[in-house]
């Protein structure tokens, strides 16, 4: 009998963790092309800082940014398969030229934007759909995948933040946006988004109803990982879903937003924040996890399953080839197989 092989995944999150399981499952698809792997990034676009921010202020566009990364990481690396780069000197690849920052420094209102930002604003600007923009730029860079926004207009996060006096009583104050949330010195009580009910992107949708896996960090816990589920039409597509959901845990907190969160503390939240979504497998790497046992407890009493790899980078970042190891042996499971 013939194994059976999940085919299409859909990431969700953006920055730096999302373009780490967006370059892993491209390792995959390149590996695997019998599989012919499909990959789709729901990405956020909640972002009000840096390039960013700006252009999202000077323009009615979708910040720009998380979905840029994302096209950089599915992008082809052609300094790598570039035989004769050291007769030629160092190549530019597409990736740089998509993340690549005008200095600070300069005089000139390009200073501190991104050529990849500037890129989809042009394209945005010319009268294309957020979509639609992303579906150009995605095929003239011959990407490894489609990059979709989790909603067709930008949105606003907002947080009940949490402070704890010795003298007073707690204080909760509101916070909002992405910046102000991310760097907060509280604790995150709550989390939602403005619009509460942003217009819909329905290829979104799509993918995610035909995908065999869904995948959920890693990355900025409230910030990134959080936002597209809040929004209503993802939501309900992801809840419905019968498909594998797993969850990538963060090998170290986010300073500032999960300040003082361990491992346990994501699944505890997430069935806080989303009861009606049943993740099937946790990946966790045993070396950034002291109490692996307390953490295995913990999920499966939430129904999840947790498949233990070794998959930290340098620093604190995951490593796409070890993470492209784990995505295999996800390639090969159905739902309701027990892990190990």
């Amino acid at each position: 009998m013939a194994v059976e092989t999940a085919t299409s995944f859909v990431a969700f999150g953006g920055g730096h963790g999302l373009s780490a399981t967006l370059r892993a499952l491209s390792i995959c698809k390149h590996k695997h092309p019998e599989n012919h792997v499909e990959i789709t990034a729901i990405v956020g676009v909640s972002d009000d800082g840096g390039s960013s921010g700006r252009l999202r202020n000077e323009f009615p566009i979708v910040p720009p940014g998380d979905l840029r990364m994302a096209l950089a990481a599915l992008s082809p690396n052609i300094q790598r398969a570039m035989e004769r780069e050291i007769e030629l000197g160092p190549l530019m690849t597409w990736e740089d030229l998509l993340q690549y920052r005008f200095p600070n420094s300069i005089e000139s209102g390009l200073a501190g934007h991104v050529a990849g930002n500037i890129l989809l604003t042009a394209i945005w600007s010319s009268g294309y759909s957020p979509v639609q923009g992303l579906r150009i730029l995605g095929q003239l860079l011959n990407i490894d995948g489609t990059v979709l926004p989790c909603s067709e207009e930008p949105i606003e996060i907002q947080a009940e933040i949490g402070w704890s006096f010795d003298s007073a009583e707690n204080l909760v104050k509101t916070v909002t946006g992405q910046v102000a949330v991310a760097s907060t010195n509280g604790r995150v009580k709550s989390v939602a988004i403005n619009p509460p009910n942003p217009r819909e992107c329905a290829e979104a949708i799509e993918a995610i109803m035909k995908s065999d896996v869904l995948i959920f960090g890693p990355g900025s816990w409230f910030t990134s990982v959080v936002p597209p589920l809040l929004v209503p039409s993802i939501f309900r597509a992801v809840s419905t879903s019968p498909t594998l959901k797993v969850l990538l845990i963060n090998l170290e907190p986010q300073l500032g937003e999960t300040t003082g969160f361990e491992a346990k503390d994501y699944l505890v939240s997430w069935s806080e924040l989303f009861p009606e979504i049943d993740l099937d497998l946790v990946i966790a790497d045993p070396n950034s996890i002291p109490d692996a046992e307390e953490f295995e407890s913990i999920a499966q009493g939430l129904g999840m399953s947790v498949l233990w790899r070794e998959v930290a980078g340098e620093g604190e970042t995951h490593d796409p080839r070890l993470l492209a190891q784990v995505f295999d042996t996800v390639m090969t499971m159905k739902r309701g197989t027990t892990w190990q």
